[in-house]
């Protein structure tokens, strides 16, 4: 539908000009100023910035408005799915970072928020709740709870694969010398050959994005198995890609209580230490190499996202692991009660 405005030209004449009929404000939007989030960054980096909005929301009274694909394999208490449109974003304040000054500045105002980062003292506490309102369509829980009672009564371990949009240092040793670094596929399959060794009868989830075929060995030589839940989101590049839907992979890493992660990664972060149960990570340690791959363990369920990858960039939070993973529970299987 389009409205004919009337507008008179310098010379005196009339001429008609169509505009769009922009569709009603809703109640909330009147009654309340109103939070956007758009898809800026990939699905757990949206995550993050959830504590923050719901902050804002605590303290400032903003209706949250989710502009993302992915809500139909997932929801979140305590927001709207909405659209950020061209017009939205007259007048708001684009939110790239968080300080205190700025939280405060934002009473009353339209936001659009990109900021993943924030006042710690805000964010820690709301970390963990703003989590548990994240939940799996009811579907998509179904196949996560039937992949993993296929392998009730054995342990279970996990690996996230992270190729594609992150990048290889080197194939033969494994350093953080680029600031998205892949993990080398050797490294996953010594510490899978590390765990069976202790329990043979170890079962692998595996979760992963860009060439399914880099994964090929890894299927071929181990017992692992993946969801079979296909991805509809054509949207990704192709190096960001994956067969299977991400929503549900992330929450199904979540149920597994040890995690092979990709350092770094806010996906890995969110599988292990925000969604579900608390999870173990094991992760490379910078100069591993075929014949000494390097293991370390990192524990931070609860903490933030720049915890995390801190620990992957500089080793803090991080406590070297023997060959024989001395100190890790390998026996437990999958917790899939919190879905």
């Amino acid at each position: 539908m389009r409205r004919v405005q009337t507008i008179v030209t310098r010379a005196g004449g009339v001429r008609a000009k169509a505009s769009p009929i922009l569709p009603p404000p809703r109640v909330s939007e009147v009654l309340m100023p109103s939070l956007y989030i758009d898809e800026f960054v990939g699905i757990s980096n949206r995550l993050e910035v959830l504590p923050l909005a719901f902050a804002i929301h605590d303290v400032h009274g903003h209706d949250i408005v989710l502009d993302w694909h992915e809500l139909d394999s997932f929801s979140v208490d305590g927001t709207r799915r909405g659209r950020v449109w061209p017009w939205t974003k007259i007048g708001a304040v684009r939110v790239r970072h968080c300080d205190e000054a700025i939280f405060a500045s934002l009473a009353g105002r339209k936001v659009i928020l990109r900021s993943l980062d924030g006042p710690d003292a805000l964010l820690k506490p709301r970390y963990l709740d703003a989590a548990r309102r994240v939940h799996l369509a009811p579907a998509l829980a179904d196949s996560v709870r039937a992949t993993f009672a296929r392998h009730a009564g054995r342990p279970v371990a996990a690996v996230h694969l992270r190729q594609g949009d992150y990048r290889l240092v080197s194939p033969e040793r494994y350093d953080i010398g680029t600031e998205w670094p892949a993990v080398p596929l050797w490294w996953y399959r010594s510490a899978m050959t590390a765990i069976r060794q202790v329990r043979p009868d170890t079962a692998f989830f595996l979760a992963g994005n860009g060439d399914p075929m880099l994964h090929a060995e890894l299927v071929r030589d181990f017992d692992v198995f993946t969801l079979e839940v296909e991805s509809h989101y054509g949207y990704k590049k192709d190096d960001h890609s994956s067969r299977v839907n991400p929503v549900a992979d992330l929450f199904a890493l979540a149920c597994c209580p040890v995690l092979l992660a990709t350092p770094v990664s806010g996906f890995s972060h969110w599988a292990a230490n925000a969604l579900g149960t608390p999870s173990t990570c094991i992760v490379p340690m910078p100069g591993a190499t075929p014949v000494d791959a390097r293991m370390g363990r990192v524990d931070l369920y609860g903490e933030r996202l720049p915890r995390w990858r801190a620990a992957g960039r500089t080793g803090s939070d991080t406590t070297p692991l023997s060959a024989t993973l001395d100190g890790i529970d390998l026996s437990r299987g999958a917790d899939c009660g919190w879905l």
